[in-house]
Formats: structure tokens, sequence, C-alpha cells
């Protein structure tokens, strides 16, 4: 009996110390402890820097480009940083795998489901599929513009109603609900009130839920078995019920359109995902062992509600927070404000008695609106880093081993902070986007949206609201802080993605 326990203690602590070693390619990293690995080296972190993407940017400093982290249980992670290394590991087709964790699987009912954490033929085929229906029905053309503008000019009257009655306080929350509108109407095809109270539940559980996770997927991803423990201290309980209210409320979309639709007619994205679900039915089998014939449901509904909560919680959380972001950096900086509504007022001003409305054919008439917006999407680092990829295979990256299955993140802050490149990257200046001839100029080392296959697929849907929603808010306000607020705190609020600073906000109507 001894002898046996006596070679299990000796196994487990072999297994223990071989998972702890670093191979001669591993890259370079904190040493970390047996078991927990670098958790604790990136906690330390995180609380001397506030922010995860602030931690990745200290250990580029002191280990380089290629950092390797052994995080709990979990497949080691990799921090890529800096321009070069972030453009070879986000082009190479052998990183653009995500990760299967138990956080990865939790959040779509168990199962990798959707477009963001999907990989393979299941991601190909669900994310053209979503492209061209979407499409379909107006993403990303004359359409879209106008939907966006509808809920930009609903928004703008909505804040001028609220202004009459001092300070707006949940203006994040106003403009979440605008945003999504845009979306929503070709999803479901529904518009919300800005105070809808079942949105705005909604809009606080997703909230909830990526303002209390990060990109490494948390302890539940390092130590899944911790929830079975203590799942309140791990914060599973909590995402779990979030998790779950958010798949009610999707479910019961498709629900209300399984009632109303009619076959053969499409309203939105939902209608025509359910008709390919009935033709998948009807169309997809193969035999089975016993020579009978069973179905092959390539869209199943749990596909579908996940395909939606990625459209949802994506379409809504970047683009509102560089929109909050952008008035919190105007309300700063009212120099800049200033010179931005001097120049909506020269391209945009009274024409037979009446305001253009902005749209985007006068886009390239704003090269200082164009500017700020790029200049505080730099500096505000919304998306700090990539969604995390996956190594399809076993690869080598700028000289070091990443095996099959490792996680990897692309640092985009490293880039976007580079301070050879930008030279003051702490330094809130639009003009380092403008040309000699007063001309907005694109700069390769901004890529908020990512490179490579996995670059994000609502780019331009964002690019377009963030510019219409901005150019609609400024041209018909002033933004400034209520007397006595205190200082902002600019970084904004961590999370998986970086959110803006909550404030209290003064809109003056401008005449």
């Amino acid at each position: 009996m001894w002898f046996i326990i006596i070679c299990l203690a000796i196994t487990f602590t072999i297994k223990i110390l071989y998972d702890w070693r670093r191979p001669s390619m591993f890259p370079p990293g904190p040493r970390g402890l047996p078991i927990v690995g670098n958790i604790l080296d990136v906690k330390r972190l995180v609380d001397e820097t506030k922010f995860y993407s602030h931690a990745w940017c200290r250990l580029a400093d002191i280990y380089g480009p290629i950092v390797g982290l052994k995080l709990g249980i979990a497949e080691p992670l990799i921090i890529v940083s800096g321009k070069d290394a972030v453009i070879e590991m986000m082009s190479r087709p052998q990183f653009d795998g995500r990760p299967n964790g138990f956080v990865h699987r939790l959040r779509t009912g168990g199962e990798r489901r959707g477009v963001l954490f999907t990989d393979g033929d299941v991601w190909r085929d669900q994310r053209r599929f979503a492209l061209r229906t979407l499409k379909e029905f107006g993403f990303g053309n004359g359409t879209m513009e106008d939907i966006i503008l509808n809920d930009a000019v609903s928004l703008t009257t909505t804040i001028e109603s609220l202004s009459k009655s001092g300070p707006i306080t949940n203006l994040y929350n106003i403009t979440s609900i605008a945003v999504l509108n845009s979306l929503w109407t070709l999803v479901a095809g529904a518009r919300f009130d800005l105070e809808n109270p079942k949105l705005t539940e909604i809009l606080s559980v997703v909230n909830g839920i990526i303002r209390n996770s990060n990109v490494t997927g948390g302890i539940l991803t390092h130590l899944p078995f911790l929830r079975y423990i203590i799942p309140g201290l791990t914060g599973f309980t909590v995402l779990n019920q979030r998790l779950t209210r958010m798949w009610q409320f999707i479910g019961s979309e498709i629900a209300r359109h399984k009632q109303t639709r009619t076959h053969g007619e499409f309203r939105d994205f939902i209608d025509v995902y359910l008709a390919e679900m009935e033709t998948k039915q009807s169309s997809s089998t193969i035999s089975s062992f016993d020579g009978t014939q069973c179905f092959v449901i390539i869209f199943p509904e749990e596909q579908l509600i996940s395909v939606v909560k990625d459209l949802f919680s994506a379409g809504v959380e970047t683009t509102n927070n560089t929109i909050g972001f952008i008035i919190t950096y105007l309300i700063v900086k009212q120099d800049v404000q200033r010179k931005v509504h001097e120049e909506i007022d020269r391209v945009l001003g009274l024409v037979l008695g009446k305001d253009l409305l902005p749209r985007i054919v006068y886009k390239n008439r704003l090269p200082y609106l164009n500017a700020t917006i790029a200049e505080v999407t730099r500096l505000a680092n919304v998306g700090p880093t990539s969604i995390p990829h996956r190594a399809m295979t076993d690869s080598i990256l700028l000289g070091y081993e990443i095996k099959k299955n490792y996680s990897l993140l692309a640092n985009l802050r490293s880039v976007h902070m580079d301070e050879q490149h930008w030279g003051d990257p702490k330094v809130f200046r639009p003009e380092r986007f403008i040309n000699d001839e007063g001309e907005f100029v694109e700069d390769p080392w901004l890529i908020p949206f990512g490179l490579g296959h996995r670059k994000c697929l609502g780019e331009t849907l964002a690019r377009n609201s963030v510019f219409l929603f901005v150019a609609c808010l400024l041209q018909k306000f002033q933004f400034v802080l209520p007397p006595g607020h205190p200082d902002l705190f600019l970084d904004g609020v961590d999370g998986f993605t970086i959110a803006p600073p909550d404030i209290s906000v003064v809109a003056i109507k401008r005449i």
C-alpha cells in the first residue's frame, strides 16, 4: 500500500517538475511556480500597472517581443509585441485558430460556437454566411448609412431632451443602445427605445461580462476545477448567471421570429438563418452504420444563438467605447473640440437654411475630425490586444518554438505606443495624422481591428458608426464637465476591452 502511495507521489512530483520546466526553444518569460505557473507574476504586474495590456508591455520591455507564460494547467500563453512580430503572427494561417478553454466553451452553451471563438470549417461557414446575409440587408452600403444616421439623429434628440434637466450621468448607456439599434435592425428587424428597460438590463449584463473578464480567460481557464470548490470566489456563479440571461434573451427573440415569420419572406438575418436551418435539415443526410438515414444539422439553433450573441456583443462594445473615449478626450481637450466644431461648421454649414447631415461622402472633407478619431483610437486602445489565437500546428515564430494549441495574443498597444515610431506616444496630438497639405493620412501602425484572416469582420460598420455618431454629436453639442467634477482618468476601465471612465457630462446645444 505504502509502495503504491510513494510511487504515485513520485510520479506526480515528476509530472509537476516536467510541466514546470521551460524547453530550450520556449519563449523567454518569468520562471513562475509549479502548478500555478505565472499566475502570480501576472497578478503582481496587473496590480502595479492596473491594466493587463500594460502588464504585457512591461513583459515585452523585460523579455523581448515574444514572451512565454504558463498559467495554471492551461496551454502556454504567448504574448507577441512590436509591429514586426505582431504582423508576422497575425499574418500566418497556422496561428488562426481559437483557444478551447473552459470559458470559451461556457460562453456558448458548453461548446465553441459562433464566429468569435471558433475556427476551421465552422468559423469559415458561419462567417461567410453572416457576412453574405447581412450585406443583403444593407450591411456596408448606403442603406446601412441611412440606418446609422437615423439612430444618430435620434440620439442627439434624446441628449438634447436630457440635457435640459442638468448633467447627463448615463451617456454611455444611451449611446450603447443607439449603436446597437443600427446592427439590431439588420439582425432582428427591430429597434429599441433609447431608454428601453429590457435592453438596458441586457446591455448591463454584457457590460458585466466584459468588465469582469480578460483576454487570458482568467482563473476559470487557468484552473477550471476551482469552479467546483469555490464557485463564488472564481466568479463562476455570476458569470454563468449572466451568460444564461444573455442566452435566454436571444433565445426568446428567435422564438418570436419562429412564431411571426412567413415562409419565403425574409425580414432580417434571423429569418434567413432559420430558413437555412430548415434547408440543411431536409437536405443533409448521411448513412449510419446500419444503413439507415439520419440528419446532419450543420446550422443548429444553438449556433444561431451564438452567432447573434457574438454580433450583439462585438457590434456594440468596441464601437460604443470608442465613441465614449472620443467624447471624454474632447471634454478634457477643449481646444481640439473647438477645432472639430469649426471644421464641421465649415463643411456641413447652413445650406438653404438647413444644416447638412454628416455622411460618408463628406468624410474626406473632415480631415481634422478623422485625425481626432484616429488619435483617440490609438491612445485609448479599446481593444489593446487581439482576441486570443491558437496555434493550429507546431511552428517557429521569430526563432521560438510554438507548439500546437498554444494560445497567442497580439499586443496591439505595443504598436500604438511605440516611442520610436510615434515620438511622443503618450501625448494627445491629432496633428500627427495630418500632412503638410492639411489632409488626413492613414498610418499603417494604427491597427485597432487587427490583421490577417481573423481581422474584425465588422470593421467597416464600426468605422462608419464612429464617424457618423461623433460627427452628429459634435455638430449639435459642445461637451463639458459639470462644475466640481473630479479629474478624469483617461486610461479608462480595464476588462476584456477598455471602457471609458464613468463621467457626468454637460451637453451644451450649439447654435
